[in-house]
């Protein structure tokens, strides 16, 4: 236990480094689109080097930079793994301050990327440079891994990274933030599914002044998704392993939207729900639509199934023609897990929270990082989950150090 309040107190004497470091990750662009993430990648490289590791730079696609670095001895077990891409800006003018000035203020981290996820892979590194001094205690082998590309479907980052068997390990976390108001933090152990698909109707053009002799495309989809009487589609029967995920994941829903309880948005957790997200049809008010398509995204809780989504889909549709373009299925790591477990313990006694594990809405890469090394995945990092990809992005200072401790420590106990 000595060891783990030295983790501790080494994290804590490397704040001002930290500090500086997330404000370099910040400063260093990585907007993806384009997805050139060379130059941030250089400073990942710099930082492990400047600490003894050795470095492994994956470039599958010119600009689009994956790096890699071990630490330890024996066979391979934890993970460390984060993204260094973020998504772009926006519109300039509507952020309060410079997007990538990195700037360290009234307790917080200023920038794009701050909370997704630079100030995570700050927290990892720092972790990292913290176990440096503990090196020759760890049995098992700690893998840093950062990828590229997460914000645009992991082609050339994880998604590549394990199809190609570049990463092994026995357990994984992933950085992404995991912080909520009123809650604290949480363990992200679930995740929903998705699967999107692109429905075209056809019809016959005729001229706009005698619509009643062609045949309207766009009505045609009107009325197919006039079927969605609300976008809360059907619940399912969640699997045992996973029922104490998906009773803490609504809870949080509940209490982060009390405001907007009457809206059902904590249903989303173990029903499906369907966004209508795009809907292209016509070319001229003058003349009656010949084609209209309609882009939906459903989303599959934990206990759905493929085979289920696709009747969903199918019975909205009717005489539509379809594609389906996206599928990830609903994943989850067991709140038994011994990963799980050993995060949840240290960060307790870092934050003095709760902690628990969850199941989001949302669907991430950690789906196919489940599937494809079968081992236990979760995400826990700093920051809040609502401040991602918005103007005026932010992470705290006391959350990213914070997190740093909990890595740390985790690390060494799993790897000890």
């Amino acid at each position: 236990m000595k060891k783990i309040t030295y983790l501790s107190d080494e994290v804590e004497s490397l704040k001002g480094e930290l500090l500086r470091l997330a404000s370099h990750l910040i400063r260093t662009r990585s907007e993806n689109p384009p997805g050139d993430t060379s130059n941030v990648a250089d400073v990942v490289e710099d930082h492990l080097k400047s600490i003894g590791l050795n470095t492994k730079r994956v470039e599958p696609m010119r600009g689009h930079v994956n790096v890699i670095a071990e630490m330890g001895s024996g066979e391979h077990g934890l993970i460390l793994c984060g993204h260094i891409d973020t998504v772009p800006i926006g519109d300039i003018d509507r952020w309060s301050f410079d997007p990538f000035s990195g700037e360290v203020t009234e307790g917080r981290i200023l920038g794009r990327g701050a909370t997704d996820m630079k100030g995570g892979v700050a927290s990892i590194l720092t972790a990292v440079k913290a176990l440096t001094k503990f090196e020759a205690k760890l049995n098992r082998k700690i893998t840093i891994a950062l990828f590229c590309d997460e914000e645009t479907g992991g082609q050339y980052g994880a998604r590549w990274m394990v199809q190609n068997r570049l990463i092994k390990g026995r357990a994984m976390i992933i950085g992404e933030s995991s912080n909520h108001h009123k809650v604290g933090h949480a363990i992200t152990a679930g995740e929903r599914g998705v699967l999107w698909s692109k429905v075209r109707f056809s019809g016959i053009p005729h001229h706009g002044s005698r619509p009643m002799l062609g045949d309207n495309a766009i009505m045609h989809t009107v009325k197919a998704l006039s079927k969605l009487k609300s976008p809360i589609l059907a619940k399912v029967n969640v699997p045992y392993e996973a029922m104490k995920l998906v009773k803490e994941g609504k809870k949080i829903l509940m209490e982060s939207y009390k405001d907007k309880r009457h809206l059902k948005p904590h249903y989303s957790i173990d029903h499906y729900t369907m966004n209508v997200g795009v809907v292209k049809g016509g070319t001229k008010a003058n003349i009656v639509a010949d084609a209209c398509e309609v882009d939906l995204d459903l989303r599959i809780p934990i206990g759905g199934s493929r085979a289920e989504a696709e009747r969903i889909v199918e019975r909205i549709a009717g005489g539509g023609e379809i594609d389906y373009i996206n599928y990830a299925p609903p994943s989850f790591t067991p709140t038994g897990s011994y990963l799980v477990r050993v995060l949840r313990k240290v960060s307790r006694s870092i934050f003095k929270e709760k902690t628990p594990a969850i199941c989001i809405t949302a669907t991430t890469d950690a789906h196919y990082l489940r599937s494809a090394l079968n081992i236990p995945v979760i995400s826990y990092g700093p920051g809040y989950e609502e401040v991602c990809h918005v103007y005026d992005e932010y992470v705290d200072i006391i959350d990213v150090l914070g997190c740093a401790k909990v890595y740390a420590q985790t690390a060494f106990i799993l790897s000890s």
